[in-house]
């Protein structure tokens, strides 16, 4: 025997040689089965010109290495020079061969079922599985006959050995067993073997898990067995789980393909679409029949959808299930608008909708029935319709330029708006409701909300609106108290007048706000109502203080700030309403002087202090700063000189004078006898400080109306002077000065003006001001730029300062 090659690689293949010890009754191999070169059992053994006999793979090799060396071939038995390296397959022996392999694997098989069924030892076992695994490799008709021998079966049944590694076995021999193989996987269908095989995905191992999902793959390929792990309760949210598992990429990747194989069942879309897996309902909507894609939008409809799902469904889907609406039949109809309904409820595919011209659709099942529909149909429809419409004008899209038929009408053209209010009082609440909330959308846009209101108007619709503010359910008096506010810029006089005159109206929306020691939207909403009203009404302000609303709304104030409601989201919004509310009393102090005693009774100077002081929302110091420069300017009409007792010449008297004097020392700005809650005084009341501190925030509103307030110390009738000083000793000049320089709004840039001239008018107030340059380029840009009136103002205050010559007045005279 020739030795080898050095670069020569030995092959290897199976046999049982090394088994005897493990199975008696093996007939050993014949020492011509064997490889001269490799002394292994031949697999495809062939003969060269030297007549003798060797594997095909290892007589190759052998002449490769001759070749590579440049050297003449020999035969690797005889060393002799061959004339030629043909090859010739030796038929005889590798029948013989095959024949000897095939009554060694019947006796091995006997005996690996013995060991199976009969609980052999662990060891046996796992001989047993890799012997079968061995044994399947070699043709799939041995799969096959592992069945009819029943040894599938025997070798689920061991899924529930206690032995880890048999364990693993099992499931490594049962995916080659139904590879390929419809048979096997029928009778792993039977039982709960499936169900068996799933637990491996939460209890297993790491590997069992692994290998657990590599047979669910096998499986699923199967329409039956996909059905049958489809039916076990969580099995696709466990899939799902694993195949979003990033750490494990290798598993993750035969999870996501065991779900797109269960995706082919119809019956596990549904479960599918749960757990996010939306494509095969998609495949299926788009592409199904008529009858399967109703099923699909029937589906669709029970899913909770995220965002990005309704997005894409909107891309996708939208289309279709639009052509449903218009030409499906009612089950098809109405599972296509209810899973409309859901999609529409995202901004963004509420807009891919109307570009798919959703919108005709829904306005014709609001207002049009077909011949064919039912009654019960009919209503579902509607609501339906009224639900899909709310979600499409949320979207932000201008409705005014997308034709909602064939007529060229929009959504907010006079005649849809009559029909949308014709149907708000002619139909049921959750109609009712829906509808509401899209004319509160609607007229919350610039663009459509004056079309509305001139709808409203012609149809004298108000009064059917404010009604529905004591609807039995809350949610439609919400709904409605929001439709009122949006319609406040347009029909405020209106709707102060109808308000006016049902006192009962007015008086339910005094009573919503009463009953509460917690705040809720209903609550915000009133408030919200009644403060937008106008300010300038004397006879709803009348009525309110006939109702002892007023009263109510400074209790809810202080209850607010002491914290004996609850504090939640509405606390911010009530409290901003409450006072813009009680605001109205001041601006009606002249024209009805019970106003005046009500706002005494209510102490309001004292009230709308304390609110400056409060690290409130700006709109409450906008308020508050309002009503006190109201209220301030009242107080030179209600201050008094003090009364001085008549004399009398007697010490007892002139102490009693002395004493009455200290007491009743005169306002230094009103010069008179003054109090915070009596003459609304803004030194007594200590809002001077604040109104200040208001001058330096940030929002120019809040600015604009601490500016009034103060400037209503300097008005003629005031001792402006000790006003002026007043402001100089809490830090108040520099900062008017500072608002003037800024000049942020006309508005404020005014009433700076006005104040910064009036201050400039105290010799010493000028001289400080004239060293200023600032004051100086404000004023000059005042004086060039400002309307007359401020023009005018501003040319005294630079005359005050030097900066424009006092020309004497010249008189013509004719002679």
């Amino acid at each position: 025997m020739a030795e080898y090659p050095e670069d020569e690689s030995s092959s290897t293949s199976f046999g049982y040689s090394n088994q005897q010890d493990k199975i008696s009754g093996l007939r050993p191999p014949y020492k011509a089965f064997r490889c001269p070169i490799s002394r292994e059992i031949m697999q495809d053994p062939v003969f060269i010109e030297s007549g003798y006999t060797f594997e095909r793979g290892a007589l190759v090799k052998w002449f490769e290495v001759f070749t590579k060396r440049g050297r003449q071939q020999v035969c690797p038995i005889t060393l002799k020079e061959l004339s030629s390296t043909s090859i010739i397959p030796n038929i005889g022996l590798r029948s013989a061969i095959e024949e000897w392999k095939e009554t060694n694997d019947a006796i091995a098989l006997e005996k690996a079922v013995v060991h199976l069924t009969n609980d052999g030892a662990d060891s046996d076992v796992l001989w047993s599985m890799e012997f079968i695994v061995q044994f399947c490799k070699k043709n799939t008709y041995n799969k096959t006959l592992l069945r009819k021998k029943g040894v599938v079966t025997v070798i689920a049944d061991m899924l529930r050995s206690t032995n880890e590694m048999v364990r693993l076995r099992v499931l490594e021999a049962l995916r080659i067993l139904v590879e390929e193989n419809d048979g096997n996987k029928d009778v792993l269908a039977e039982g709960d073997i499936v169900r068996t095989v799933i637990k491996f995905l939460t209890q297993g191992t790491f590997q069992e898990k692994d290998l657990a999902v590599s047979l669910l793959y096998e499986l699923s390929k199967a329409n039956i067995l996909s059905e049958r792990i489809g039916c076990v309760d969580g099995v696709m949210i466990i899939l799902a789980g694993i195949a979003s598992d990033t750490e494990s990429n290798s598993i993750a990747e035969k999870a996501d393909q065991v779900l797109k194989n269960l995706g082919k069942c119809e019956s596990n879309i549904m479960q599918l679409a749960e757990v996010g897996r939306i494509e095969p309902l998609f495949y299926m909507l788009l592409h199904g029949t008529p009858e399967k894609q109703s099923q699909m939008a029937s589906h669709l409809k029970k899913l909770v959808l995220s965002n990005d799902l309704k997005l894409l469904m909107a891309d996708k889907a939208g289309p279709t299930l639009v052509k449903m609406l218009n030409e499906g039949d009612n089950v098809a109809q109405e599972s296509s608008l209810t899973a409309l309904c859901q999609i529409s409820s995202n901004e963004e595919s509420a807009k891919m909708l109307i570009e798919d011209k959703i919108l005709s659709p829904v306005i014709n099942y609001l207002f049009v029935v077909g011949p064919n529909h039912l009654a019960g149909h009919r209503m579902k429809m509607k609501e339906l319709a009224a639900i899909c419409l709310s979600n499409l004008v949320s979207s932000g899209v201008d409705f005014t330029a997308i034709p909602i038929n064939d007529k060229y009408s929009t959504l907010v053209s006079e005649n849809t708006v009559e029909d949308l209010l014709h149907l708000v009082s002619n139909t049921g609440p959750a109609i009712q409701f829906k509808l509401i909330q899209v004319l509160t959308t609607l007229t919350g846009s610039e663009s459509a909300v004056l079309p509305i209101v001139d709808a409203i108007k012609i149809s004298g619709a108000l009064t059917t609106l404010i009604q529905l503010i004591e609807a039995p359910r809350m949610e439609i008096r919400v709904a409605s108290l929001k439709l009122l506010q949006n319609l406040l810029g347009h029909m405020d006089q209106e709707l102060a007048k109808i308000l006016c005159q049902n006192s009962g109206q007015l008086g339910s929306l005094v009573q919503v706000i009463s009953e509460t020691s917690l705040l809720t939207e209903e609550h915000v909403a009133t408030i919200g109502l009644l403060g937008g009203l106008s300010q300038s009404d004397s006879s709803l302000t009348t009525q309110l203080a006939e109702l002892g609303a007023f009263e109510i709304f400074a209790s809810q104030v202080a209850q607010i700030r002491k914290g004996d409601i609850s504090s939640n989201r509405y606390t911010s919004p009530a409290l901003e309403g409450l006072v813009k509310i009680l605001t109205r009393i001041t601006f009606m102090l002249q024209e009805n002087q019970k106003n005046i005693q009500l706002a005494i009774s209510l102490n309001l100077a004292s009230l709308f202090t304390d609110l400056l002081g409060i690290n409130g929302s700006d709109e409450v110091l906008i308020n508050s700063a309002t009503a006190l420069a109201n209220l301030s300017t009242e107080s030179k009409n209600l201050s008094k000189l003090p009364q001085q007792p008549a004399h009398k010449p007697n010490l007892i008297n002139r102490l009693s004078r002395k004493q009455a004097s200290v007491v009743t020392k005169p306002c230094p700005v009103h010069r008179g006898q003054c109090s915070a809650k009596d003459t609304f005084c803004l030194i007594e009341c200590k809002a001077m400080e604040k109104l200040i501190q208001c001058l330096d925030n940030s929002n120019k509103n809040v600015v604009e109306a601490a500016l009034g307030a103060l400037c209503t110390l300097l008005e003629d009738g005031t001792d402006s002077d000790e006003a002026i000083w007043l402001l100089y000793e809490l830090g108040g000049i520099e900062l008017i000065f500072d608002v003037l320089i800024q000049d942020e709004t006309k508005a404020l840039q005014r009433k700076a003006v006005w104040a910064v001239e009036r201050i400039l008018r105290i010799e010493d107030m000028a001289k400080q001001a004239a060293g200023h340059a600032s004051v100086g380029i404000a004023l000059g840009r005042a004086f060039q730029l400002g309307d007359s009136s401020t023009r005018e103002v501003a040319r005294k205050a630079l005359e005050h300062i030097k900066r424009l010559p006092v020309f004497s007045d010249i008189y013509y005279t004719t002679k």
